[in-house]
């Protein structure tokens, strides 16, 4: 018996509708309006089976490596990518094509990610490995050959950053949200 998964840029298109559903939620709680939220859920779902029956499936059964798309990376680990890379915004009126690094470290028996500089500045701030981890398994940062424990970005995540920052500058409406935390 073999198990089929659903393609997993199906399951992000799905998993930021979500966000999308959530977000609107806290929003109408926070300022008061009023909602209708499981009736969104209702209307993704069956949007959600609709595409399933229309395409036969969303399942695939071999899975071509390709490189993760913005919609792929997990929303917290979204926002760790945006501090890293802010430099290629056009709109924090930086010029420079520059990607900070990252650094793991252990603090109350945990791995903790603090950002590096390029002056080797170490933040105060630092990020839960959750953030950090699935970035390195989609391959979008690598150990540092001199120092394991530092982490760079890839040519992947480099080119995956620079397209997020010019849609940002573009206030693309189709870019995916970063956290809701």
């Amino acid at each position: 018996m073999t198990t089929d998964k659903v393609h997993p840029e199906q399951r992000a298109i799905y998993r930021e509708k979500a966000r999308r559903i959530v977000s609107a939620d806290r929003a109408a709680r926070k300022y008061g309006l009023s909602q209708n939220t499981i009736g969104e859920i209702e209307r993704a779902l069956v949007a959600a089976w609709q595409d399933g029956c229309r395409q036969g499936g969303m399942i695939v059964k071999e899975e071509v490596a390709t490189a993760p798309t913005w919609l792929q990376v997990p929303a917290r680990s979204r926002t760790t990518l945006e501090s890293l890379t802010f430099w290629f915004s056009k709109r924090h009126g930086h010029t420079e094509d520059r990607a900070d690094r990252i650094e793991c470290f252990e603090a109350g028996g945990k791995p903790r990610w603090r950002r590096i500089d390029a002056d080797g500045q170490r933040d105060v701030h630092s990020v839960a490995d959750g953030s950090v981890r699935p970035l390195v398994r989609l391959g979008l940062l690598a150990s540092c050959a001199e120092a394991p424990d530092i982490y760079s970005l890839t040519e992947t995540g480099l080119k995956l950053c620079r397209d997020y920052w010019a849609r940002s500058d573009m206030d693309d409406p189709d870019l995916p949200r970063l956290s809701l935390r």
